[in-house]
């Protein structure tokens, strides 16, 4: 199986090309959660803070496959730090829906402890 396509594009973000690589280390190890995943749309965007002199980095990631697509959205100063905050929550909504896919292929074929019959 290919790699999903990582389309990365800047708003007032200089040096787009030395994320490439981090996100692409980093999004690979999402595979395993949607295998389906055609591109990733990441979107950086470099806002001014309006309380003061720190500027804020914004990030959205979406993925794009078969199904619905799953959009993630993290803000704060440092990039790095929004990146992975912003991969972290992709993460967590891939997982679920993987989680959801998973059940539903099982329909009760198995019982969680705690939710068995008295």
């Amino acid at each position: 199986m290919d790699a999903a396509e990582i389309v990365v594009t800047g708003h007032d973000v200089p040096g787009i090309d030395r994320y490439r690589s981090y996100l692409s280390e980093k999004l690979s190890k999402l595979d395993h959660l949607n295998r389906s995943v055609i591109r990733y749309d990441v979107e950086l965007t470099h806002e001014p803070s309006p309380r003061g002199s720190e500027s804020a980095q914004r990030v959205v990631i979406t993925s794009h496959g078969t199904g619905p697509a799953v959009r993630a959205e993290a803000d704060g100063a440092d990039v790095h730090a929004v990146l992975d905050e912003a991969i972290g929550k992709l993460a967590g909504r891939l997982r679920r829906n993987h989680d959801r896919r998973v059940r539903r292929r099982s329909r009760g074929g198995r019982t969680t402890i705690g939710s068995g019959r008295a």
